[in-house]
Parts: structure tokens; C-alpha cells; sequence
């Protein structure tokens, strides 16, 4: 059998040199710095004859030994750096959501500029995301929860208007139903005459002088009785000199009451009241018998009366309102629910005791008439006189504060030949928008600040006051929905 060729290459020597640099490599390798590396496993492939001629090396018979080699390659190296480049390039084209954490944070082996700047960047996207968010909360918090409550108060209008009430002792006939304009109201008529006298003061006046007015006590405390003749003088402590008007006789340890004058009366001489000497008696009994007066003296001017033509037509006056005075005491057939009046039927007739400047003090003055007392239902009326009200109240208002009993009735005719009675019934009312009704557009109201609705409240005269309610309370702005405001009416509280 031919012998194989032999490689030179696998021979016993060459594979021990080979062997030992194997090692010395892979020594080098261990101590050396961490690199990359890759295993290499190396197949040592004896040769048939070897084993004859190095029978002693064991070495070679040894399994396959895996060893780390390093590889230096420049291709690899250059496709290292290329994919780190396009790493990089991913990394900064990435958006900011989808990054890793060791992208947002840079290696320590970068530089410090651009750390600072990534950082920064970081920092104002976060805080314009947070006033990005912020505002839209507050956008949309306003437009959700904003809301104002507008309570109005509204001004009362007053209304007057009179009806004319017919009343009649005997049944309308339909002709006349249909002619007259006068509401017909159940009741009765009735005539009757009455007389009535009074006696009146005269108001003319004629100055003739003046005179002073007063009174004393002559007290006497002598054993005898002590007599005074008229003009008899008393001077006062101020050395006023009064006379008495008429002679006394003062009994011993008594006294008596007499009217005084003076000589010259003024003001002055109204004195208060005060203890009078008596200069004509002797000295003596000066103490004992002397005037005392309890009250002032009074000083007027002396006038004399008479009748004045303004007295005789006063006292005509007078005289109608004392006979329906009369009429009315003596008595009606009205009932609880019923309505009397009472109205002089033509002039009364006067006659007096004295004539237009005639000197008196006073006359008397008598008066005859005849009287129509008219009685009538005042529900009835009432309710005729609140459906006329209630036609003059317009559809966007209602009747507020309507009293029955603050209706005024007056005579205003009557026809002795029908015996029908004509009675005026003076009304009021006061009326005020519907709570349901809507006078305020609020589409004009959006937006506008407590100032701006003010303003425009203002220019409602049915509008007499108003409350703003917002919400939240900070807010003095409408809201930008008209949906958000509300309009309420709350009636006369205001």
C-alpha cells in the first residue's frame, strides 16, 4: 500500500511549537484587558505514524482545547462603527415618548455641554405640557361649571280706572240693558228729609281798645270786717298800681274773690301771680288785710264781634254735612255686606238768627233738606270693578295687591222720576311681570362683566332691583352659554 505523503506542516515538532504558542496566547489573553473576543476551536489531527516515532508525548492525544482568540479585523471594525453612527442618528430622530431610559439620560462618557442641553429641553417640554394641561382645565372647568342666577325684582305699576255702578229699586228691562253702559248692582233707593240746627260764633271783630284781665283774693285776718269800695287800689312789689271793679265787705278772718283793672293796660301790667298791698288803709292793718292773686294777669286787645257774610256761608257748609250726619244716625235697613251713601237731594234751606254785620257774638242757623240714601252689594260691586281691572292687565303681567276694601264710592247722579242712583267706584291695582315671562334676552348677557349687566338691567323700567348669583364666586363675568344663565322673577319683595 503506498505511504502517504507527509505534510510538513503536522509534524510531532511543529505541533508542539504550535501548541506552546496556543497557550502562550491564551495566557496573555486571560491577563490581558476585558476585549471583545470569539472561541476558536482548534482540532489537533495526529498522523497515522506519529504515534511511532514520539511515542512519549502525551500532549497530543488530548481533546480539543477551546481557547479565545482575538480577532482584529479592520472590516469588522469599520461595521462597528457604522451601526453605532446609525444608532445615534434613530435615537436623536426618535420622538421623546418612545425613547428608552438610557436615552433620556446620557453616558458618562458624554460631554457635560451636551447633557445640559438635553436636560433643559427636557425641563421646558415637561412645563409646557403641565400649562398646556393646565389651561384646558381651566377652559374647560369654565365652560362645564361657570354659571350666574339673575333674580329679578320687578317694579309694581299702579293702575286707576273708575266703573260706573247703576242701582235701582225696580228690575231693568232688557231695552235698557242694552242702552246703558252702567253695570247693574243689587240694591235700594230711598228719600227722606231731615232738619237740623247749630248754633255758630260771629268772627267779626272791631278793635275799640284795651283792656287787663285778671282776678284777686282780698284776705282779711283783723277781728273786724274790712269794706272796700270799687277802685279801691292795690300795688303790687313792683310798684304796679291795679284798682278792684266792684265794692266788698271782707268779713273778720275771711276772704273774697273780685276782678281787677288798671288805669293804663299794656303788656307790661300782665303780671304773674304774686301778694298786692292796700296803700288807702291805715298802716297798721297793712299785714292784716291785704290782695293775693293765684294766676297771671292777662292783657288783650278790647274788640267788639259781629257777623261776617264768610260766617253765614260756613255755617251753610256745615249745615249739609250735619244733615247727612243725621240721616246716617238715625238708622238704614243695610246689611253687613252692604254699601250706604248719602247724598242732599237739591239745597238745603238755611235760615239764620241774625244778618251780615249785625254786632254778636254768635247766631244760630237752621237747615231743612231732602236726602237719598242708596244701599247696594259690596261684593257685588267689588267683583264688577276686578274683572275691569283684571281687562286692563296685559298678557306678560299679572294683578298684584288688590284690596276690595280700598275701593272709594261716590254719588255721582241720581233720577227722582226712575228712582235710579248712579254710584262711580274709584279702583286701583297694582300689577308686575310673570315670573314665566321672559323680557331679558340672555344671548345680550354673554360674556359680560357685573358692570356691563348693570348697565343693561337698567334700561327696564319694569325692572325695580336685582341680585347676581355667580358661580364660582370669583367670577364677575357671565358665562360665554347662554345655557349657563338663568332669569327668575321673585315678585314685591324688593
Amino acid at each position: 500500500m503506498p505511504r502517504a505523503k507527509k505534510n510538513p506542516d503536522q509534524s510531532p515538532e511543529i505541533k508542539l511549537e504550535k501548541k506552546a504558542k496556543t497557550k502562550t496566547k491564551t495566557t496573555i489573553k486571560k491577563t490581558a484587558p476585558k476585549k471583545k473576543a470569539r472561541p476558536v476551536i482548534i482540532d489537533v489531527i495526529e498522523d497515522g505514524e506519529a504515534g511511532g516515532f514520539f511515542p512519549e508525548i502525551e500532549e497530543a492525544k488530548e481533546e480539543p482545547v477551546v481557547v479565545e482568540e482575538e480577532i482584529k479585523t479592520p472590516e469588522i471594525d469599520q461595521q462597528k462603527k457604522f451601526f453605532s453612527e446609525l444608532k445615534n442618528e434613530i435615537t436623536e430622530k426618535k420622538p421623546l415618548a418612545f425613547r428608552k431610559k438610557s436615552e433620556y439620560f446620557p453616558r458618562e462618557d458624554d460631554t457635560e455641554p451636551k447633557v445640559r442641553k438635553s436636560v433643559n429641553l427636557y425641563r421646558r417640554l415637561v412645563w409646557r405640557f403641565i400649562i398646556f394641561t393646565v389651561v384646558l382645565l381651566l377652559i374647560v372647568f369654565y365652560f362645564s361649571f361657570s354659571k350666574l342666577d339673575i333674580i329679578i325684582f320687578p317694579k309694581g305699576e299702579v293702575i286707576n280706572d273708575s266703573l260706573l255702578l247703576k242701582v235701582s229699586s225696580t228690575a231693568t228691562t232688557s231695552e235698557e240693558a242694552d242702552t246703558d253702559f252702567r253695570e247693574q248692582v243689587a240694591g235700594t233707593v230711598k228719600e227722606t228729609a231731615v232738619t237740623e240746627e247749630k248754633v255758630f260764633p260771629a268772627t267779626g271783630e272791631e278793635f275799640v281798645g284795651e283792656e287787663l284781665y285778671g282776678k284777686v283774693k282780698i284776705i282779711n285776718n283783723s277781728n273786724k270786717a274790712q269794706a272796700l269800695v270799687a277802685t279801691t287800689r292795690i300795688l303790687s312789689p313792683d310798684n304796679k298800681l291795679f284798682r278792684i271793679k266792684s265794692p266788698v265787705n271782707v268779713p273778720a278772718g275771711g276772704e273774697v274773690a273780685v276782678d281787677i283793672y288798671t288805669d293804663k293796660p299794656s303788656e307790661e301790667m300782665a303780671i304773674a301771680a304774686t301778694t298786692f298791698t292796700i296803700p288807702g288803709l291805715w298802716l297798721g292793718l297793712q299785714d292784716k288785710i291785704y290782695a293775693k292773686s293765684s294766676e297771671a294777669f292777662v292783657y288783650r286787645q278790647k274788640v267788639n264781634r259781629y257777623i261776617k257774610a264768610s260766617d253765614i256761608e260756613q255755617a251753610m257748609k256745615e249745615m249739609n254735612d250735619l244733615l247727612l250726619a243725621k240721616a246716617k244716625s238715625s238708622g238704614s235697613l243695610a246689611g253687613a255686606g252692604d254699601q250706604v251713601l248719602y247724598e242732599t237731594l237739591s239745597p238745603a234751606s238755611f235760615v239764620a238768627s241774625a244778618k251780615v254785620g249785625e254786632a254778636k257774638e254768635n247766631f244760630t242757623v237752621t237747615a231743612k233738606g231732602n236726602l237719598v240714601v242708596v244701599t247696594f252689594s259690596k261684593d257685588q260691586a267689588a267683583k264688577l270693578t276686578a274683572a275691569k281691572l283684571a281687562l286692563l292687565v296685559p298678557d306678560d303681567k299679572e294683578l298684584v295687591d288688590y284690596n276690595q276694601d280700598n275701593i272709594t264710592y261716590t254719588f255721582d247722579n241720581y233720577d227722582p222720576k226712575t228712582g235710579v242712583a248712579t254710584i262711580k267706584a274709584s279702583f286701583t291695582g297694582t300689577m308686575i311681570l310673570k315670573n314665566n315671562t321672559e323680557i331679558i334676552d340672555k344671548k345680550k348677557l354673554v360674556n359680560l362683566n357685573r358692570q356691563q349687566l348693570e348697565n343693561y338691567l337698567k334700561t327696564f323700567p319694569e325692572i325695580k332691583n336685582y341680585e347676581f348669583k355667580f358661580f364660582p364666586s370669583f367670577i364677575n363675568r357671565a358665562p360665554r352659554l347662554p345655557e349657563r344663565i338663568q332669569v327668575e322673577i321673585n315678585g314685591l319683595n324688593k
